[in-house]
């Protein structure tokens, strides 16, 4: 969970409209001939002028039928407040939605669930039931609703509930950030979900003069957050100016989570290049390579290996080559391959003086090097595929093999934000795939490290 408190300093804007991730955002490019119904969720009232404004207008513009399922009112928002009770509060939170809505989407339908303020994990099985029966299952609604590692106790609830209902229902599904804005900064950027910006995942929506104009006016409607219930201690504006600022911009931020709205193709592997680059840049290293964690994962990764020498190893993924130098001395040869030109130079400078190892930059599995291969290692990288995608790395790999090759694959445990697998789920589909035959595994509470062999056809 994210620490972070209301009255703390905010990250200034111009540190993000500045920063080359912001600018290495795609395009969020929606088919609304596909989306009959648009389900927002929001934890508070306020939630959904801030994050989808935007795109509430738009979803009206194209006639889709449109659904705001707000999981609380909000009532605890002022808890030290001399003047207001959260009786009060709700009475006036109410009255800003309606306020709210009626500038963005007249006439379309709401409802506010009345869960506790503060306490939407305890009732999230009851909000999934409600998003999925106003998502129905035809497969033609889109769900947004607040980012699953946002900080705050009842966005990632509601987060996470809407996944899971977006899941169950066949739905597309997109989410926003909130205090991501507030607590993270530009140089935030990782597999972790908790205190990372999700970059890569990131999709931009351009707003029109006439959207922003509504979004604006919807979010002063919030009248008890954006401005002080009265001059005595405890009734503070919740909203800081500063706060306030990451939502005056001509663009609103989505996560595309389940990689649903990602570019494919040639173009789709340019923007890959951006996100990774955006994290990479100037030589950064995200993955802090030096942490002890690192750098006993890399250590229990390459002692694990089942031979004491490979004839030509392949890293799938190698960022800036801090497992690249670890796994040298175990190959004749190496090549490491990488989407991110940035992270490709810092690994050519870190292995410069290691015989035999050669680090390109390609975005797999399209840009597959050369050569064959009798060690495939897919560590932290896994997550980055879908399905269909990792089943085509595997191919790639079996095409590429040589006799005996053996397969070393690790990924972190914990929820990753923002790409269409969790660790867990690599390790299972490579433990499905009747090529692979599973020969070794070593399990903790964050990393998970299995060793496979590469059946030979029969």
């Amino acid at each position: 969970m994210v620490a972070f408190t209301h009255g703390q300093q905010s990250t200034p804007e111009n540190q993000w409209l500045q920063c080359q991730g912001i600018a290495a955002m795609s395009t969020l490019d929606i088919d609304w001939s596909l989306v009959a119904r648009l389900v927002v969720v929001a934890a508070h009232p306020d939630d959904e002028s801030l994050g989808a404004a935007g795109l509430l207008k738009r979803a009206a513009g194209h006639g889709a039928s449109i659904e705001i399922l707000v999981a609380t009112w909000g009532e605890k928002s002022h808890p030290g407040s001399p003047t207001h009770s959260a009786r009060d509060l709700t009475r006036l939170r109410s009255g800003e939605l309606r306020t709210a809505l009626a500038i963005l989407v007249a006439g379309a339908h709401h409802r506010v669930l009345g869960l506790p303020d503060g306490e939407v994990q305890a009732h999230a099985q009851a909000l999934e039931a409600e998003i999925a029966a106003a998502a129905g299952g035809n497969g033609t609604t889109l769900i947004v609703a607040p980012w699953s590692a946002d900080g705050h106790t009842d966005h990632d609830a509601a987060g996470a509930a809407a996944a899971r209902a977006a899941q169950a229902t066949r739905s597309m599904f997109l989410e926003y950030p909130i205090w991501m804005w507030h607590w993270a900064s530009p140089g935030n950027g990782g597999r972790q979900a908790q205190g990372q910006v999700p970059w890569p995942a990131l999709r931009r929506l351009e707003l029109d003069a006439t959207e922003q104009a509504a979004k604006a006016a919807a979010v002063a409607s919030h009248t008890s957050q954006v401005c002080a219930l009265s001059p005595a201690p405890g009734d503070e504006a919740v909203l800081s100016a500063e706060m306030l600022s990451h939502f005056g911009r001509s663009f609103e931020t989505f996560i595309d989570v389940l990689g649903q709205f990602t570019p494919m193709g040639p173009a789709g592997a340019g923007w890959l290049q951006q996100q990774f680059d955006a994290v990479h840049t100037n030589g950064a290293e995200p993955w802090n390579p030096g942490a002890w964690y690192e750098q006993r994962k890399r250590g229990l990764l390459v002692a694990g290996l089942p031979q004491a020498q490979f004839q030509s190893g392949l890293e799938l993924g190698c960022s800036t080559g801090a497992l690249t130098e670890a796994l040298a001395p175990r190959c004749e040869q190496l090549v490491g391959i990488d989407a991110s030109s940035q992270a490709v130079e810092t690994a050519r400078r870190r292995t410069r003086g290691l015989g035999g190892v050669t680090c390109l930059h390609g975005t797999l599995p399209q840009e597959w090097p050369p050569g064959l291969f009798d060690l495939f290692v897919l560590s932290e990288s896994g997550y980055y595929f879908s399905e269909a995608g990792l089943a085509e790395l595997v191919d790639r790999m079996v095409a590429s093999s040589l006799l005996d090759a053996r397969v070393t694959a690790c990924h972190w445990r914990h929820p990753i934000a923002g790409w269409p697998l969790q660790g867990g789920d690599v390790h299972r589909l490579l433990r499905a795939d009747r090529r692979l035959a599973l020969t070794g595994s070593y399990a903790e509470n964050d990393f998970l490290l299995d060793f496979f062999c590469i059946k030979e056809p029969a």
